[in-house]
């Protein structure tokens, strides 16, 4: 039985580096925010959660900092998780900013 998806290919020391410094700072940012003075709002909490799927997408995907962007290839090359995480980012982005138009 043959599968249609192509083996994965091992990740490079550059894309496994590229990865970890996307999830630390996934990890960074939420810490940062507890030991902040600021007092949490609901916009506050959007934009935190839209900078932490934002470093999602680009963890899911660190060939976008390595290789040359082939555009026209491009929405074929992008990973499930990455393109998920993406529209997550959009969406709560589209959010805050209505938060922020009805404040």
């Amino acid at each position: 039985m043959a599968s249609d998806s192509s083996p994965a290919s091992p990740r490079t020391r550059g894309e496994i580096l590229v990865t970890g410094g996307w999830i630390a700072l996934a990890i960074a940012i939420p810490i940062s925010s507890l030991f902040s003075d600021d007092s949490f709002t609901l916009s506050t909490s959007l934009a935190l959660l839209s900078l932490v799927t934002l470093c999602a997408a680009f963890a899911c995907w660190p060939k976008l900092f390595i290789t040359p962007i082939n555009y026209k290839g491009l929405c074929d090359e992008v990973p499930r998780g990455s393109t998920i995480a993406m529209s997550v980012f959009v969406g709560l982005t589209v959010l805050r900013g209505v938060v922020e138009l009805f404040a």
